[in-house]
């Protein structure tokens, strides 16, 4: 169980169903990115046009990530953890959050590993 802002999630970095449906969820991320809205130039973003092409490019930002967090995590997670209201600030909290406690959860994998590993340093001293 994966622990974040008070909810436990179905995710497990030891389970490879868990780890493709996250590696996926990335790669689909990563390519849906290349059509995304572009940032617009800051000397644009004083004018109507410029404002417009600004909301275009933070709604396609938080589609990205509302996407990838649903497609890795199960659907609605992202609704959960971000609460009732979208903005790009707080899912970039949600993701930050989301990728400590995936580290999180594989550094105590590592450790745990660790303990059924040989000890090659011993081994030749047999």
């Amino acid at each position: 169980m994966l622990k974040v802002k008070g909810l436990e999630l179905g995710f497990d970095i030891t389970s490879p169903e868990d780890l493709h449906r996250y590696l996926d969820a990335a790669k689909a991320m990563d390519d849906a990115a290349a059509e995304a809205p572009p940032l617009p130039r800051a000397e644009v973003l004083a004018t109507r046009d410029g404002l417009q092409e600004y909301t275009a490019y933070i709604e396609g930002q938080c589609k990205l990530l509302t996407d990838f967090v649903d497609a890795a995590f199960g659907d609605g997670t992202c609704n959960v953890l971000l609460g009732p209201k979208t903005s790009l600030d707080g899912l970039m909290d949600v993701v930050d959050a989301l990728r400590e406690a995936v580290a999180a959860q594989g550094q105590q994998a590592g450790e745990r590993l660790a303990a059924y590993m040989p000890n090659r340093a011993t081994q030749g001293e047999k």
